[in-house]
């Protein structure tokens, strides 16, 4: 399957707007450090692997639902190349809170249907910042090998989006 999404680190203004919108707990694991990404998610009680190819906006994506037992086995084994954040979805945007390592960081994403598909209207009391989607260090893969001071590091080295955003 054909995966068009974009990324975008951005804040949420106005907490109130997660307050009765749906959302889950994801915990994954990467099994790869670079190329392929191969991933287990752990989403509710059940486990997903995932395998990624391809870079920006355009990737290709291949997803199925492993037993549980082979799910706890394998997020064990990708113990450090780990992730967990809280995703809460808005219409087609989905906002991600990362917790632990990554706490502070916050990500909005959206699939599209054709490349050339104008974003979707933003939820209100969420703020885009700086486009990230074709920057490799903002993969959820390389961002799973990121402590607090490496990713304090990385936002710094951004600097303001040309709107002084982050």
């Amino acid at each position: 399957m054909i995966e068009i999404e974009r990324r975008f680190l951005c804040e949420v203004a106005d907490p109130r707007v997660l307050d009765t919108a749906p959302a889950s707990n994801l915990r994954q694991g990467y099994l790869t450090a670079e190329g392929p990404t191969v991933r287990v998610r752990k989403i509710a009680d059940r486990y997903l692997m995932t395998i990624k190819v391809g870079t920006g906006i355009v990737r290709r994506e291949v997803e199925f639902q492993i037993p549980t037992e082979a799910g706890r086995e394998l997020l064990e084994i990708t113990d450090e190349l780990m992730i967990e954040k809280r995703r809460y979805y808005l219409g087609r945007w989905e906002i991600d809170i990362f917790k632990g390592d990554l706490e502070g960081l916050t990500i909005a994403e959206v699939e599209l249907a054709a490349t050339d598909e104008p974003l979707p209207d933003l939820p209100p009391g969420i703020i885009l910042g700086r486009e990230v989607t074709d920057d490799p260090r903002f993969t959820n893969q390389s961002l799973a090998s990121l402590g607090p001071d490496s990713l304090t590091d990385l936002l710094n080295e951004l600097g303001p989006d040309d709107d002084g955003s982050p």
